[in-house]
């Protein structure tokens, strides 16, 4: 970080416009748009502006003065970041739109390390944000999930090889499920979505020169995206991780259970979604549309922004849990051998990563995929259960519940032919 900016890059010392100015990063236009308005939201747009314009300028700096590009790390949660500080060398910090980028190493290697939030749309600013500002040569995320794999246990870590969003599916009437369109993404300039899984193509959109005439036609550089793909070279690497072990107590849940368990790495498939899943009769009907390995919620936004970037990347996921022993969880040792995994791959990168990306030949063996022979089924047939309770909270914080006449009266209206139009 240039000695003239301080570690909060909204404030600027008067030799820092010129150096900004130098390097190609102008004042006024958008930025002088946007200051337009009350004296209060100016200095609010300068001061994220000036942060991201400091931000630039230094990684451009590094760049310039031959340095290594550093390797980018995300987690959601403050234990999964508390273990990936564990392992830095923390030097400085620069803020960015409310997200804190902490600089500094690891094994000697230069690292930029955000928390950015639970949830997908959280975690794609904060990866956004730091592939775009501070250009690493591979962007990680450390943190938790769950097992979606009975094989998988606490304490062992999945590697994304791929990053499906589970919630994207398209419930037939034909009793079956099947995947919906996929997450699409706008496959132009550094982007880079080698090894993905493409679904369809999106539409030409109009201009206002053809608006009253348009018509659709297929644009490829749109592109309907069913699963990202992983780099080989960060998965292959960091999955020569040495975990140890943990007490068979602490991976069953059960205070009793003797003896020790060795943990291990897997390269996978992660299901990102906004949901937590237990009910293994769930699970199954989950991983027979998707054969993931693990269960997690900010993956899917993740890897679009890194895909985006034309950033190689691949997630980092400590067990904290899983349904086949509903006891067990220890997001500690979860977020501890998840952070640990990622010091080793920093330490065995070398300067520059390729974006080669992850087959299905290169995940684990036990990887749910690898055992099914496929990671998305074209269908994959279900059946559901009628609703038998409904508890909910009034407006007034009272708890009710409806069952018998009540609920089977709302439930009346899921049949076909429910409304008779007149």
């Amino acid at each position: 970080m240039p000695s003239n900016m301080s570690s909060d890059s909204s404030v600027f010392t008067p030799t820092e416009r010129p150096v900004l100015r130098k390097r190609g990063l102008q004042f006024g236009g958008p930025l002088l748009a946007a200051c337009v308005g009350s004296w209060p939201r100016r200095t609010a747009v300068l001061a994220a502006a000036f942060g991201l314009l400091a931000a630039t300028a230094d990684a451009v700096s590094a760049h310039a003065d031959g340095h290594l590009a550093p390797v980018g790390i995300v987690s959601a949660t403050g234990r999964e970041q508390a273990a990936v500080l564990t392992e830095m060398h923390v030097t400085g910090h620069i803020d960015i739109a409310g997200y804190r980028y902490y600089q500094g190493t690891i094994a000697g290697q230069p690292v930029v390390d955000v928390a950015g939030g639970e949830k997908d749309e959280s975690a794609e600013l904060a990866t956004w944000l730091l592939d775009t500002v501070f250009h690493p040569r591979a962007t990680l995320f450390s943190g938790t999930a769950g097992a979606q794999n009975a094989a998988i246990n606490v304490g062992d870590v999945t590697l994304a090889g791929y990053v499906v969003d589970k919630s994207d599916i398209h419930y037939q009437t034909g009793g079956y499920q099947t995947a919906y369109s996929g997450i699409e993404i706008h496959n132009v300039g550094d982007s880079n979505i080698a090894g993905a899984m493409i679904n369809d193509y999106g539409d030409q959109y109009p201009t206002p020169s053809n608006a009253s005439t348009y018509k659709a036609t297929t644009d490829k550089n749109w592109v309907f995206v069913s699963a990202f793909a992983g780099s080989r070279q960060l998965v292959t690497t960091a999955a020569k991780t040495a975990l140890g072990s943990t007490s068979v107590a602490d991976a069953t849940g059960d205070a009793k259970a003797t003896g020790t368990v060795a943990n291990k790495v897997v390269v996978g498939a992660i299901g990102a979604a906004n949901v937590w899943t237990e009910p293994l009769s769930w699970i199954e009907a989950q991983n027979m549309l998707f054969q993931t390995d693990a269960e997690e919620n900010e993956g899917s936004g993740f890897a679009y922004a890194n895909a985006a970037a034309g950033v190689p990347w691949t997630l980092v996921r400590g067990i904290s849990d899983t349904p086949w022993y509903p006891d067990a969880y220890d997001p500690a040792l979860a977020s501890a051998n998840a952070a640990r995994t990622v010091a080793y791959l920093v330490a065995h990168l070398p300067g520059k990563v390729t974006h080669t990306p992850v087959t299905t030949a290169d995940l684990s063996p036990l990887a749910n995929a690898r055992k099914a022979g496929y990671l998305i089924a074209d269908q994959a047939y279900f059946t559901v259960s009628p609703v038998t309770k409904v508890g909910y909270t009034t407006a007034n914080g009272s708890s009710k519940s409806l069952t018998g006449s009540a609920l089977a009266s709302l439930a009346s209206e899921y049949t076909l032919g429910a409304v008779h139009l007149k």
